[in-house]
This record gives C-alpha cells, sequence and structure tokens, in this order.
C-alpha cells in the first residue's frame, strides 16, 4: 500500500517521522502535560506524525517546541512518547537557531538569557554554544 492518494499527495498521517504510541490524548491530558514532555503529533489537516516536545507557555497553553510554536489542541492527534527509531531521528538533528529558542523563552515567560534546553544540552539562546 502506498503512502500516497491517486492524486500523488500524502495520505494523511503518513508524512512524519514518528509512530503514534497509544491512543490519543484528550483535551484535558494535553492541558495536563508538562514542559518537555515527549509527544507525536498528527495535526488537524493530516499533517505528521511528527515528533515534539511540549512548551507550557506563560498562560498555560500547550504549544510544540517547533519553528512556529503551534498550538496543540484536541483536533489534533496527539500521544506521548517517543520509540527508538523516533528518538534517534531528533537527536541527530541540528539544534533549532538561537532566535527559535529565544522566542520559546519568550512563550515561557523566561528570560532569553537563560540557557534554553533541547534534547537535554543546555545551550545558551545567543549563540547555541553548549556551556
Amino acid at each position: 500500500m502506498s503512502g500516497f492518494d491517486e492524486n500523488g499527495f500524502c495520505k494523511p498521517g503518513r508524512s512524519g517521522r514518528a509512530a503514534h504510541l497509544g491512543d490519543p490524548l484528550t483535551a484535558e491530558q494535553i492541558g495536563g502535560l508538562p514542559d518537555g514532555t515527549e509527544v507525536v503529533i498528527t495535526w488537524c489537516g493530516g499533517n505528521g506524525p511528527h515528533p515534539y516536545r511540549v512548551l507550557v507557555d506563560s498562560a498555560g497553553g500547550r504549544r510544540a517546541e517547533s519553528l512556529y510554536a503551534d498550538v496543540i489542541g484536541p483536533l489534533n492527534r496527539v500521544t506521548i512518547g517517543w520509540d527508538h527509531e523516533t528518538r534517534a531521528w531528533h537527536e541527530s538533528k541540528v539544534p533549532m537557531p538561537a532566535h527559535v529558542q529565544a522566542e520559546w523563552a519568550r512563550l515561557r515567560g523566561t528570560p532569553a538569557t537563560h540557557p534554553v534546553k533541547t534534547d537535554g544540552k543546555a545551550l545558551t539562546c545567543a549563540g547555541n554554544v553548549p556551556e
């Protein structure tokens, strides 16, 4: 079975680098996820599944730690945990640029001059230099 439909487009849930582990979370469960939780999301438009870490913003909202820090909601399929293959891929990625990490710090309500953690490594917001 191909990952593409009859028009050549990716079928929903077939374009990501992760696998869902378990049942989708409810809105209440998503709202209770702590900062840094590893999740897999298939977005409501069908894009995914992709691995993310949860970013809890200063208003208590849940966002995906990604370039755009999209809001995570119950219309998306959200599951907890990454498998071994997903973790290996994620750990091999180049860290997000300093300006993106600074935006994550702003959303969290923390000073951008403090280290921002990505993949368990402390990085400064100015320069992506491991401490």
